[in-house]
């Protein structure tokens, strides 16, 4: 009788429990996750950090566009997570069938503008202290973002590898070397953005025009603003945006101009009254960057 009062016992605790289980389950694969990696650049040699997105029911699908976002000067891999919010953004908006779900990297590009500047990489004696936040780095960042970046990520995760499936963008530093990195790459990026890009015409901080700019045919390389006018872009989508109080906004009118006269499958331009060069107005974009991104029913 003990016997049978045991199994019936555990028979009932089984029925309580399988459910819970089934629906906590349900309730893990609902939901986004994010994590943080570590792993080797052959481009830098040195180990580096990228953040991670991947969208609700991830499983449910066989692979997925992604968007790679570039951080801001003295920033890191975290900006876009913990300052601009962009992965509660996209829980919201996918949740609402605004964008098609995606994975979103942000990768670290330390303070390097994100163009290949030296062989070696390091920091740069003359813009300060290793320690200090805003020392420039040199090295072949661009290479890390579209070989070992794109190559980790594509390997590790369900990825659509197609170029119309692949978009960039990035803020202040992270804009330029997101529309440099871009323009120079038609064939990986489908979308490029450029939210609030640091861009330059005329004089500039001598140190970071000798890590960006240190001959013409670098800059020829470098320059968003003349890529634009040399690279073949009509397969590309682009979006451009800055707050009417950024200092940097007669050079992106600037590339505006020579956007305007050029072939690209499509081109937009905001200038958003009130806006600051800063995360406050970046994060009041950020539905508007997803849209851009990953929005449904655009074509």
């Amino acid at each position: 009788m003990k016997m049978i009062k045991g199994l019936i016992l555990a028979l009932m605790i089984a029925l309580l429990v399988e459910p819970l289980a089934v629906a906590s389950a349900a309730k893990e694969r609902s939901t986004s996750s994010t994590m943080k990696v570590n792993f080797y650049s052959n481009s830098l040699q040195k180990n580096m950090h990228l953040n991670v997105y991947l969208p609700p029911n991830y499983e449910a699908h066989s692979k997925y566009p992604v968007l790679y976002v570039l951080h801001s000067y003295k920033l890191n891999e975290d900006h876009w997570w913990n300052s601009l919010k962009i992965t509660e953004k996209a829980d919201e908006l996918i949740a609402s069938g605004k964008i098609e779900p995606l994975i979103i990297v942000a990768p670290m590009i330390d303070n390097s503008f994100g163009v290949n500047s030296a062989e070696q990489t390091g920091t740069v004696p003359e813009s300060g202290k290793p320690e200090d936040e805003g020392v420039l780095y040199k090295g072949k960042y661009e290479d890390y973002v579209t070989k070992d970046v794109v190559h980790y990520i594509d390997t590790h995760f369900k990825t659509n590898k197609s170029r119309s499936s692949r978009y960039l963008g990035g803020t202040s530093m992270g804009g330029f070397a997101a529309l440099h990195i871009g323009f120079s790459h038609p064939e990986l990026y489908g979308k490029v953005g450029g939210h609030s890009p640091a861009l330059f015409v005329g004089p500039m901080w001598d140190v970071l025009e000798k890590v960006i700019y240190p001959t013409e045919a670098a800059r020829k390389l470098n320059d968003p603003i003349l890529l634009a006018g040399t690279q073949k872009l009509n397969k590309q989508r682009i979006y451009l945006d800055m707050g009417d109080k950024d200092d940097f906004l007669g050079a992106l009118k600037t590339l505006d101009q020579v956007l305007a006269k050029r072939q690209t499958k499509s081109y937009e331009l905001h200038v958003n009254p009130g806006g600051k060069h800063d995360d406050a107005y970046w994060s009041s974009q950020m539905e508007n960057y997803l849209l851009f991104y990953a929005g449904i029913d655009q074509d």
